[in-house]
């Protein structure tokens, strides 16, 4: 699901002096075979399919895939990951801080946030970073001033980019979200983006004071387990723990500095962490240790999406058009690779047999893979 933002940039038209053409919030226009055009992340919701992508791109199944009906998207914006509950509520998130809301399981969206009020946000946020700051150096021991210092001039460099942000208009995309219940939920992103909703999305905050990251590296997925662990993955080999819903983290030590586009909660409560370079770690005590899963044949090609299927078995997918499967809760894995080798960012379903994969070339069937 983290697919668009590995392989493209953002694109921000400015002209001298003006704020950033708005032209991408727009509605998302109609279009024809829309199955068959990039798509970001794919989500059971209830009887449905629901799966996203570029410019905007909603689409929903009733029959398991074998027909699909555009949604009405009130953003132009590419979509990167779609989350929805049993009870129909569903989320999606997007380039230039969109996140989109909907209450009939995918039929309709409506704007919850945008990158105008995200970077408003962090504007604010730096500002009483400085004001906090100057306030305790005032008051600060000699001893302790350097490091305050060290820390005031950060926050003033934040605060200038944070005034670029704005001037240039929103660019940087959500690529994550998930929610506990119809009311509390989180959605991550690019640069270090954390923003929380305690109302369903009819408003967002940001939720960047409980975590350590400093040089603001990107957030790729967001994966919760049954015990309470919220756990949050990275780049540079990023990984976090929460266990008060995401209002602190704890950096985890998984043994790699590569990054990991995913996470998967395993049915038997294991967490999955997975990446560049095909790299899966496997934690079965909760984020303590990680160990590699092993795959059979592996390609070592990366995977960007993954999910425990209805089932219970484990997809990932990615570059190459490979999936691997496990039935074992992530320890081992089978690999494929699809004929058409296109890459692929997202898989949910039932089973292996029926499950749906989409990517760059829109919809798959991974059943066709080639053993």
């Amino acid at each position: 699901m983290k697919l668009i933002f590995v392989l493209f940039c953002a694109v921000v038209l400015q002209s001298e002096g003006s704020v950033a053409a708005d032209y991408t919030f727009l509605p998302a226009l109609p279009v024809t075979n829309a199955q068959s055009l990039p798509l970001l992340d794919i989500t059971q919701c209830g009887s449905r399919m629901l799966a996203v992508g570029e410019r905007g791109l909603a689409i929903y199944s009733e029959n398991g895939g074998e027909s699909w009906v555009q949604a009405n998207v009130p953003v132009s914006q590419t979509l990167t990951a779609v989350y929805c509950l049993p009870s129909g509520k569903a989320w999606a998130v997007g380039h230039s801080g969109v996140i989109l809301g909907s209450d009939d399981a995918g039929s309709s969206w409506t704007l919850q946030l945008d990158g105008h009020a995200a970077n408003q946000q962090w504007l604010d946020y730096n500002r009483q970073q400085q004001s906090a700051l100057e306030s305790e150096l005032a008051g600060a021991a000699a001893q302790n001033a350097e490091d305050l210092e060290y820390a005031l001039e950060d926050a003033i460099f934040a605060i200038e980019d944070a005034e670029a942000a704005i001037a240039t208009g929103p660019a940087d995309p959500f690529l994550d979200i998930w929610f506990r219940d119809e009311q509390h939920g989180l959605a991550v992103g690019a640069y270090g983006m954390i923003y929380r909703s305690q109302n369903g999305g009819a408003s967002w905050q940001i939720s960047v004071a409980g975590i350590d990251n400093p040089d603001r590296y990107h957030y790729y997925s967001i994966a919760a387990a049954n015990n309470g662990s919220l756990f949050l993955s990275g780049e540079a080999g990023l990984l976090y723990r929460s266990r008060d819903e995401g209002l602190s983290w704890e950096l985890l030590d998984a043994g790699y500095d590569g990054s990991f586009f995913g996470l998967v909660v395993t049915a038997g409560q294991s967490v999955l962490a997975f990446g560049l370079r095909g790299n899966i770690l496997l934690s079965e005590d909760d984020g303590e240790s990680w160990q590699s899963s092993a795959v059979e044949n592996n390609p070592h090609l990366s995977l960007y999406g993954g999910s425990r299927l209805a089932d219970g078995s484990l997809s990932l997918v990615g570059a190459g058009g490979v999936i691997l499967t496990s039935v074992d809760n992530g320890v081992n894995f089978k690999s494929k690779i699809m004929s058409g080798r296109s890459t692929l960012s997202s898989v949910a379903g039932e089973d292996p047999k029926s499950a749906l994969a989409v990517g760059m070339g829109g919809l798959e069937s991974p059943e066709r893979a080639a053993p």
